[in-house]
């Protein structure tokens, strides 16, 4: 089986040359994950990325950077020419990812899309169509739900996803939404990384005073307001809070940064060095609210990003965590101010020692059921069934 991955990535050689020294860089969590699932697939079988740079007027100051086509990571990077102008952008994705797919397509060919990018899988999509073969979508949201009321682009986003042959979604939810005549799908929350194996954990990597971490959006939508106070209001003794990634809190939060030596705002990082911070951390944080409607058709990539590192992670209950993951997390019980206070006085309670073990063991599971060797694999058998 050949795999042709079109979607908005780049390999990592070409996002560190894109951005980094580039004060705003795309958002790091959908690279990754796109990075380790073309990864974990390329160790089964050949892989063609045709790979449109995530680029923007804001974090691209050349008008026009043609990339190189190289192998990494097992597969074969097809980069689209990476452009400012936004209309001039569209329109080579468009064409780019067309032509792209459809000289790589063979009989053997499954094409991969990302479904909320629209011009990419659109044309990926009917070259795939042309050539006669399956095309898969990744369903990480939905249309109806992050279109920002703009109908067209939901009714677009929804075209793309009805006319894709198999799925591949977050949760049973999410599937039982979009998926109403049954297709072939399969359910991948996400996939750790397989190469944190050989990222070995130690309580030496460890910062002191105690490191709180979070590392993503930082919108309001996404908690980071009731997390920056009820971190000040828990006043956990020899604990500091950082706070990484952009968002519409970055503002106020680089306010209360100044006058509480407590709380770190850092910006923006490439994801290595994410990874690292993760790993000399005490506990990493995630309050995401679950009362949105959208919630139980998602599972936060990030989830994973945290176990994998080795330190212990406190998270909301979010309905898409499964089952065999609830002794490997702590648990936000109370969406609130206090409740953020009262769990992170209860998570940080525990020694040193007790919340290293912990992580390690939340590593282990992670690395062990759910990297992105395994998860590919699944991917795999879908597609060998249809066959």
């Amino acid at each position: 089986m050949h795999i042709i991955y079109s979607v908005a990535t780049c390999s990592a050689q070409v996002y560190r040359q894109l951005f980094a020294h580039t004060k705003l860089k795309p958002a790091y969590q959908s690279q990754k994950y796109h990075r380790l699932l073309i990864e974990g697939l390329a160790s089964h079988t050949e892989v063609d990325v045709v790979a449109t740079p995530p680029v923007n007027r804001a974090c691209l100051e050349k008008s026009m950077v043609h990339l190189p086509n190289h192998e990494e990571g097992g597969a074969y990077y097809h980069h689209i020419t990476a452009v400012r102008n936004p209309y001039l952008k569209g329109l080579i994705m468009a064409c780019g990812t067309f032509f792209h797919t459809l000289r790589l397509a063979r009989k053997d060919s499954v094409v991969i899309v990302d479904c909320l990018n629209r011009v990419v899988s659109t044309s990926a999509l009917l070259a795939a169509k042309l050539r006669g073969i399956c095309c898969v979508g990744i369903v990480m949201d939905l249309p109806d739900m992050f279109s920002n009321g703009k109908k067209f682009y939901t009714a677009w986003g929804n075209w793309v996803i009805s006319h894709c042959t198999d799925y591949i979604v977050l949760t049973e939810m999410m599937n039982d939404y979009i998926n109403p005549t049954g297709k072939p799908h399969v359910v991948l929350e996400g996939q750790s990384d397989i190469a944190m194996r050989g990222r070995e954990p130690s309580m030496e990597m460890k910062q002191s005073p105690r490191v709180v971490l979070y590392a993503g959006g930082v919108s309001r939508q996404y908690g980071a307001e009731i997390m920056t106070e009820g971190f000040r209001l828990a006043n956990v003794p020899n604990s500091q809070l950082h706070i990484y990634g952009p968002g519409d809190y970055v503002e106020e939060l680089q306010a209360i940064s100044q006058e509480d030596p407590r709380v770190f705002y850092g910006g923006m990082l490439l994801n290595t060095q994410i990874e690292e911070k993760e790993q000399q951390a005490t506990l990493l944080i995630n309050p995401r609210p679950t009362h949105e409607e959208f919630i139980k058709y998602s599972f936060p990539s990030k989830t994973m990003e945290y176990m994998a590192s080795g330190t212990p992670a406190l998270t909301t209950r979010i309905p898409g965590i499964p089952k065999d993951y609830e002794p490997h997390l702590y648990f936000i019980d109370e969406e609130t101010v206090e409740g953020v206070a009262h769990a992170l006085t209860e998570a940080l309670s525990h020694s040193d020692e007790e919340l290293f073990a912990k992580g390690c063991a939340a590593r282990d599971f992670i690395l062990n059921t759910r990297n992105n060797v395994i998860q590919a694999g699944k991917i795999l058998d879908m597609l060998k069934k249809g066959t």
